[in-house]
């Protein structure tokens, strides 16, 4: 029996790994059946009989044209899935939110997005030095202020 070329092995690990968010009620699943199918169709891929060089260069020059095609399939999928993200944010976070004036950028709205990503990355950093600070020195050591003070801002954020 004939194993499967390792350009072709290769093309069906990658659609595989971006077919892991491709926009389907099935997802992955439907994506490994379209493409098992698309690749054990001998219309895709038609190549010569026969073991001379020449066939099988020939052969060679077959299949990387179809194996190209193939990755030509995948980044139409990347498009389909950056598409389908870019509606969810657009839905998620209304369409003043990211553009604004045929697609001038709002900048009053991307700030306040942004900022308030911002503050809550810090706030996740504070609270991890206040958990190791209270790991290392105990509960009730207060090194330099330091521990009251990073208390105070996560509570002032949390009430936020």
């Amino acid at each position: 029996m004939q194993g499967i070329h390792p350009l072709v092995r290769d093309l069906y690990k990658r659609a595989v790994i971006v077919g892991k968010d491709y926009p389907h009620p099935e997802g992955l699943e439907y994506v490994r059946r379209k493409w098992k199918e698309a690749l054990r169709d001998p219309e895709n891929c038609q190549l010569i009989e026969g073991t001379s060089p020449d066939i099988a260069g020939e052969n060679e020059r077959i299949l990387r044209k179809a194996v190209g095609r193939g990755r030509y399939v995948i980044r139409e999928m990347e498009g389909t899935i950056q598409l389908k993200k870019y509606r969810t944010m657009r839905r998620r976070y209304g369409e003043g939110a990211l553009i604004n004036n045929n697609c001038i950028l709002s900048s009053t709205n991307v700030l306040l997005f942004f900022s308030k990503v911002i503050r809550e990355m810090e706030g996740t950093i504070q609270l991890k030095k206040y958990r190791t600070m209270r790991r290392r020195y105990g509960e009730g050591v207060d090194v330099a202020g330091e521990t009251s003070r990073i208390v105070k801002s996560v509570n002032d954020m949390l009430k936020e």
